[in-house]
């Protein structure tokens, strides 16, 4: 079992090597709103994207740019699903509809509070997506 998880690891980090290398061509960036969701969670995306590097774009500010320039956008879609655990699975998607980054990141505080368990999975999300070292570089599409 260990030698699967181990092998699932090695491929997945391998993944997301590969998507790494594609991030780069992106520069903006809009939160997908969620009627359902929690406000915490666009409120960490928020503030941790542009820490990124990214530029973050309302869906307004979205809709409105130039065709060239959305080829420079990606959407983040985000699940939070809690129970004992809470799940948070966060996809960033070009303007076709290309999976271009996916991470899901378990956290459960057990002691603590929901609103801290998502905290903690975004959180390692942020860390996952920071050791890409993300860094927007033009590219002649």
């Amino acid at each position: 079992m260990k030698k699967l998880l181990v092998c699932l690891l090695m491929l997945f980090t391998y993944a997301v090597s590969i998507c790494a290398q594609s991030l780069n061509d992106y520069k903006y960036i809009v939160i997908q709103h969620q009627e359902d969701s929690k406000k915490d969670i666009e409120q960490r995306m928020a503030k941790e994207f542009p820490l990124l590097g990214f530029v973050l774009l309302t869906e307004e500010e979205a809709s409105q740019l130039d065709a060239q320039e959305k080829s420079l956008l990606l959407t983040a879609e985000y699940l939070c699903r809690q129970s004992a655990q809470c799940l948070f699975k966060l996809k960033l998607k070009n303007n076709k509809g290309d999976i271009v980054y996916e991470d899901e990141q378990v956290a459960a505080a057990g002691f603590m509070s929901y609103k801290n368990d998502r905290q903690s999975a975004i959180k390692k999300i942020f860390k996952q997506l920071k050791k890409l070292n993300y860094q927007y570089s033009p590219n002649d599409k």
